[in-house]
């Protein structure tokens, strides 16, 4: 009998967690709603759902580059021209459809196609070239080494043209060879302005404005760099 007693009292608690564990564990059965959030209440239907508006992207295609003009000057040959711009000949000639490829009048404007490898020229606008240079070019700043000027020089920083030497736009140009006031296309360095003119330079030789001296003496001398002198009416 004791035996029996000690059995139960073992096994009363054991049955009781055993029934607490299945109520845990149940669902209710049935179509009911099953308290879930609303959220959660139906299965999401991707093909009841309405089509969503496709956004449709358009691209506007890249502009075509516009050739460049080129402005026959005197002794020019088509030859030289199609050098200077790195270009064939016989591109050249069926880009402006010559004829006869002796005969150039001075003045006459011609298309440069462009193509892989011709000059480095902006393409977003038609330019019109009116002379291919190869120069020598160099680089200065408004300091005493380079002007003989020091900052308290009433003419600090002036140019010859009367404006202030700004980096990005001035250089120094012998005025026999690019006329003060044009602008002009440096290859490797971009557009600059014919602003002031310096002792050292004569001939095809362009001294670049900079405001660093360390940047200026670093620059060195760089030969044989095509410079193209722009028309004033498309700068």
């Amino acid at each position: 009998m004791f035996r029996k007693i000690c059995f139960m009292i073992l096994t009363l608690p054991i049955l009781f967690s055993f029934m607490q564990a299945n109520s845990a564990y149940s669902y209710p059965i049935g179509d009911e709603d099953l308290g879930m959030p609303p959220t959660y209440s139906f299965a999401s239907n991707p093909s009841s759902a309405e089509p969503s508006a496709e956004i449709s992207q358009v691209f506007d295609p890249a502009p075509t580059p516009s050739p460049q003009q080129y402005q026959v000057n005197s002794g020019d040959t088509l030859y030289r021209i199609a050098r200077n711009f790195n270009i064939d000949v016989s591109d050249l000639i069926a880009a402006n459809q010559i004829g006869d490829p002796n005969h150039l009048t001075i003045g006459q404007n011609l298309s440069i196609p462009i193509v892989e490898g011709s000059s480095g020229l902006a393409a977003e606008q038609p330019k019109i070239i009116k002379k291919v240079i190869n120069t020598t070019l160099t680089a200065y700043t408004a300091g005493f080494e380079s002007t003989g000027k020091k900052a308290s020089h009433p003419q600090y920083g002036i140019t010859y043209s009367g404006k202030k030497a700004k980096e990005g736009r001035t250089i120094a140009v012998d005025p026999a060879v690019i006329p003060l006031g044009s602008t002009v296309f440096i290859e490797g360095i971009g557009i600059r302005k014919a602003e002031d003119i310096g002792s050292a330079i004569r001939g095809p030789r362009i001294d670049v404005f900079m405001n660093d001296l360390g940047e200026a003496q670093e620059f060195g001398v760089k030969k044989n760099v095509k410079v193209y002198l722009l028309d004033k009416e498309n700068v």
